[in-house]
């Protein structure tokens, strides 16, 4: 019995651990594209230009460090930590976010077309021109962020965190929305087309 509870253990710890050769490679090379760096620290490292699509980064920590026109296309960031990193104009499309600690980051321009934001921390992040299109949003915490000029595009907002966020110009269309939500929206001067539901 004893044996089986070790070996349980051993599985379960290296299910959060990462190839240390991928990891040597990202450091080096600045890429990795679908390499495992689960729980990897990555922080205050710049990766301007890089690639790490289709890689798991789960758990990894990613606080501080340089992204910028990075591609994460199809990546795993879910339970990612984040806090100050800069994305600007990077590419996120169809990668899992869910529970991402990002607050304070920066996605200004990045694409995170079909990405699951769910249940991510994106507080006070500067998200201007960011493409949230078709992206999951359920109890997604935008509170106090900076969406200026973003896009929403079949978005279901309904359980997504606005408070304090500054959505001038920001453009929702074909998405459903509280009617809250709506309010503010149109408040802070946002553009809702003819296809948004206020519910």
């Amino acid at each position: 019995m004893k044996n089986v509870l070790i070996a349980l253990m051993m599985g379960w710890a290296a299910l959060g651990a990462y190839d240390a050769a991928h990891l040597k490679k990202t450091l080096e090379e600045k890429e990795c594209v679908g390499c495992d760096l689960r729980g990897a620290d990555l922080r205050n490292i710049d990766f301007s230009g890089g690639d790490l699509s289709r890689s798991d980064l789960s758990g990894a920590d990613l606080s501080n460090s340089i992204f910028v026109m990075c591609s994460f296309d199809d990546a795993n960031l879910s339970r990612a930590k984040a806090l100050g990193a800069i994305f600007w104009k990077g590419s996120m499309e169809r990668a899992d976010l869910s529970h991402m600690q990002a607050k304070g980051a920066n996605f200004k321009g990045t694409h995170l077309n079909r990405a699951d934001l769910s249940h991510a921390d994106l507080r006070e992040t500067k998200s201007w021109k960011a493409n949230f299109t078709e992206a999951k949003l359920f109890q997604t915490d935008f509170r106090g962020a900076e969406l200026g000029d973003a896009k929403f595009i079949r978005n279901d907002l309904r359980t997504a965190k606005l408070k304090n966020a500054l959505l001038w110009q920001t453009r929702f269309s074909e998405s459903v929305m509280s009617k809250a939500q709506c309010s503010t929206a149109k408040r802070e001067e946002a553009i809702l087309d003819a296809n948004v539901t206020c519910r």
